[in-house]
């Protein structure tokens, strides 16, 4: 091949990369405990803008003794990050990266100017939902769902109702999960892990307007340490939709 050849097909290659971002976050306990040797996996759900992903779709880390994780390779799309430790619940959330701002790739990657802190409940304050999440951890996705629905009895706590939620996030059921938060933010309308879960389930349903308004409403009521993501994301989903 011409040398001349090369050089265009080089840079048309070079356009259509996207750079590696690096992400770093934490993962403690709803105690505020910090969890060490917890898996957190990031799980590409769209790419760019909503296009087809075509990089490294899936991305792990292993917490430190600090509990603190970073993730070196995510590039532009819809993300759902979530955790895995013995006797926990998992911790759940879909957030865009850099999703409406393309960039050439870089041999050196880009830090992401935000973090992402994550929360995971103890499995013991919530025995029904156990067996459902040892069901999905095992693979058998809906088994578990059919678990997850029998302990959503009328009697339960929106603590229950919010972690089988995620779980309904986790196994890819936007509708589902959308059903089990609003029930929490019926009687809670700003209880912001339900509203970041509501969002989440919009994001997975590619409404990108309606999740961006409800991030717009939960950003000020987020845990401080999240509210740097949350305004990331506000911005990312307004370079696709209208966000105010």
């Amino acid at each position: 091949m011409p040398a001349i050849l090369l050089i265009v097909v080089a840079l048309a290659a070079s356009a259509d990369a996207q750079m590696h971002h690096r992400l770093k976050g934490s993962i403690r306990t709803t105690a505020n405990v910090p969890l060490a040797n917890a898996t957190v996996r990031g799980e590409a759900i769209t790419g760019f803008r909503g296009e087809p992903f075509a990089g490294a779709r899936e991305q792990t880390a292993t917490s430190l003794a600090s509990g603190e994780w970073n993730i070196t390779s995510l590039e532009a799309g819809l993300w759902m990050f979530s955790s895995s430790a013995p006797d926990m619940l998992p911790a759940v959330i879909v957030i865009p990266v850099k999703f409406s701002q393309r960039q050439q790739v870089s041999a050196v990657g880009n830090s992401l100017t935000w973090q992402l802190p994550l929360w995971a409940t103890p499995a013991n304050e919530h025995p029904l939902l156990k067996v459902a999440a040892d069901l999905i951890a095992a693979g058998k996705n809906e088994e578990g769902m059919q678990a997850l629905t029998v302990a959503l009895g009328p009697d339960i706590g929106d603590a229950t109702r919010v972690a089988a939620g995620e779980m309904a996030l986790l196994v890819r059921n936007p509708a589902l999960a959308k059903t089990i938060f609003n029930m929490v933010l019926q009687t809670q309308p700003k209880h912001p892990r339900a509203m970041l879960g509501a969002a989440s389930a919009a994001l997975l349903g590619l409404e990108w307007e309606n999740a961006g308004k409800i991030i717009w409403a939960a950003r000020d009521l987020a845990p401080r340490e999240q509210r740097q993501a949350l305004a990331a994301a506000i911005d990312d989903l307004r370079g696709i939709a209208r966000v105010q």
